[in-house]
């Protein structure tokens, strides 16, 4: 008896070790996606939904100055443009494309309803 629990406490030990393993789905890992849209500065997008053509310059601008900056997707979802720990070299490449219209792929994420995108490839 005393074995049988031993073993059970183990298994429950190695079961909750290995779902803390880096690349896990549960814990945020997730596929990229590859998403087309504007990459958008983010204090005039939400400020006053400054966007387009005609709002470029100052996209480049905000950018330019450290304004954090967003994916408008073709389907009108948002998403924080995040630099990858690893290699920020793709972010950095779509902070000078602000005001373009891109093809991007990152890694999605979500909390607390804000959804939120590692930059892995920018093209335009």
């Amino acid at each position: 008896m005393r074995e049988r629990c031993l073993l059970s406490l183990l298994a429950v030990l190695i079961l909750s070790l290995a779902s803390t393993i880096p690349g896990d789905e549960k814990h945020g890992m997730s596929a990229d996606l590859s998403l087309r849209g504007e990459i958008v500065d983010l204090a005039c997008y939400i400020g006053h939904g400054a966007k387009g053509p005609e709002h470029q310059k100052c996209a480049v601008k905000c950018a330019e100055m450290g304004q954090p900056l967003g994916l408008l997707s073709t389907d009108g979802k948002l998403y924080i443009l995040v630099a990858d720990h690893q290699d920020p070299s793709a972010f950095l490449k779509a902070r000078k494309l602000a005001g373009e219209q891109v093809e991007m792929t990152g890694e999605p994420a979500e909390k607390d309803g804000v959804a939120a995108l590692t930059v892995h490839a920018v093209k335009k």
